[in-house]
């Protein structure tokens, strides 16, 4: 979650929101103290009865998705992801840098 909350300082200046979504069964308070103990403030909105999981298909933890401008997933992927990879940023990079729509 480190890598998360560097994104999301990268680049909450250009347009990107980044949101870790929890289905922590512990809920709401649960997340916030977990989320203030480690300095994170990317927005967390928590899904402890997995509808929002459920929408989106997923199927196993963590599952990354990348919506565009549109609305429309651009890319996702299943497990870890290093959110500092050079390939990752440039891809972030790549959306911001695209005409609004």
């Amino acid at each position: 979650m480190p890598s998360v909350q560097r994104v999301h300082e990268a680049f909450k200046n250009h347009d990107v929101v980044v949101l870790a979504i929890s289905i922590d069964g512990g809920g709401v308070k649960a997340v916030q103290s977990f989320l203030a103990k480690h300095q994170y403030t990317f927005s967390t909105p928590v899904d402890a009865g997995m509808d929002t999981a459920r929408q989106f298909g997923v199927r196993g933890l963590p599952t990354t998705y990348v919506i565009d401008r549109q609305g429309a997933i651009v890319a996702h992927g299943f497990g870890p992801v290093d959110f500092d990879s050079p390939a990752f940023v440039q891809y972030l990079q790549a959306l911001v840098a695209q005409p609004r729509g």
